[in-house]
């Protein structure tokens, strides 16, 4: 007899998205994990914060990486767990240092930039992994 109570969410759990570096799939892939991070046990406020940081970081890419070029990979990481989710978002495009980030407070706003102040406003932990030759990785950080 099948049950019709919601399944718990499977922690450990890691899902894996390619999309391409256009701007019209900012949207798509937010809408995405705003519905995996409810279905994961994250309040409606925390699936409001990471959907706001990942498009964030997901325009960076688009913008900074790949120069605005709408056909290049991006390869986006989601692994939840039981207390935290975290999330990796990987590029192929120019190189960044950790050095070289801007922004990451509202006195240097100008009309870009914010993005990065958002990001590490709302998540717990994030870092720009430079261990890649070519390319960047960020990793988002966010607990329940």
């Amino acid at each position: 007899m099948a049950s019709n109570s919601p399944k718990k969410a499977d922690y450990g759990k890691l899902v894996r998205l390619q999309i391409p570096s256009h701007p019209r799939y900012i949207s798509y892939t937010r809408n995405y994990f705003f519905n995996l991070a409810l279905d994961h046990g994250f309040t409606l406020y925390e699936a409001v914060d990471l959907k706001l940081i990942l498009g964030e970081a997901i325009s960076n890419v688009i913008k900074h990486a790949y120069a605005g070029h709408t056909d290049k990979p991006i390869f986006i990481d989601f692994l939840f767990e039981r207390e935290k989710v975290q999330v990796k978002i990987r590029d192929y495009g120019i190189k960044t240092k950790s050095r070289d980030l801007k922004s990451s407070d509202l006195s240097d706003y100008r009309e870009s930039g914010i993005g990065l102040f958002l990001i590490k406003q709302l998540t717990d932990y994030y870092f720009l992994d430079e261990s890649f030759e070519v390319g960047n990785q960020i990793v988002l950080i966010k607990k329940k």
